[in-house]
């Protein structure tokens, strides 16, 4: 175990992601995509497709205790994280989501537009290692995570449009994930998931693809608490647009 996750801490250092393979076994996925499929109508719709659905800040929910532990239990995830920061040298910062059917343009996990102001003073690449890290669950196979090898390394802009053209003319890698498997990436990087149009075919409704993410930061690193303060605002105002009424975090 600890001679391939410092291979894996290698690769993420290297090209801003790696996979963790077969990180979650059969039983488990079922489970979980049978949480999400079944608490739907406790998530937000972000996208106009009727069948996508996303939830910012699952931990917040009692009704998703079970996929929160998924990520605190899972040998692989914690065996990587405990290689890379050291044991308990890295914590949850409150930026998790669970997305159904979900497309997403270039981008990167940092603060953009209005909440970049939280990164005022913190310069994100001060290290050349991450401090903060997104592990990704995929609950299906899927091909449709792209990202820009070693984009993790260098500033980019903090704003959408800028962000999507930069990416437009670079060099992508697409990876080709397995059920159980777990992407590991540099928040800094600049990645995209599936497009509008892929998101919306008839076929989704019935085999949705389902993703849960949440991101892991170094203790005591700057940029990590500013991370964690700043997604507090933005959560706070994705509540109010987009949370279902009379739903309220615990």
């Amino acid at each position: 175990m600890l001679q391939d996750a410092g291979a894996q801490v290698a690769e993420l250092d290297a090209e801003g992601v790696c996979v963790l393979s077969g990180a979650l076994d059969a039983e488990k996925i079922a489970a979980l995509r049978d949480t999400c499929l079944r608490q739907r109508g406790l998530m937000g719709q972000t996208r106009d497709i009727d069948h996508s659905q996303h939830l910012a800040g699952f931990h917040r929910f009692d009704a998703f205790a079970g996929v929160d532990q998924a990520f605190q239990h899972c040998d692989a995830i914690n065996g990587f994280l405990d290689a890379y920061f050291g044991p308990g040298a890295y914590a949850p910062i409150g930026l998790s989501d669970i997305t159904i059917n979900r497309s997403q343009h270039w981008h990167t996990d940092l603060l953009r537009g209005p909440y970049a102001r939280f990164l005022d003073g913190v310069d994100p690449w001060a290290s050349t290692r991450g401090e903060c890290l997104k592990a990704l669950i995929y609950l299906q196979d899927g091909k449709s995570l792209r990202f820009v090898k070693g984009s993790h390394r260098a500033p980019s802009p903090l704003d959408d449009a800028a962000l999507d053209e930069l990416a437009r003319a670079q060099r992508d890698t697409q990876l080709d994930i397995k059920a159980g498997d777990v992407v590991m990436m540099d928040i800094r990087g600049l990645h995209r998931g599936a497009t509008d149009a892929e998101m919306a075919r008839a076929e989704m409704v019935d085999a949705p693809k389902i993703l849960l993410a949440h991101v892991f930061g170094k203790r005591g690193a700057p940029f990590a608490e500013a991370m964690e303060k700043g997604n507090a605002a933005r959560m706070q105002d994705w509540d109010a647009k987009f949370l279902p009424e009379g739903l309220r975090p615990a």
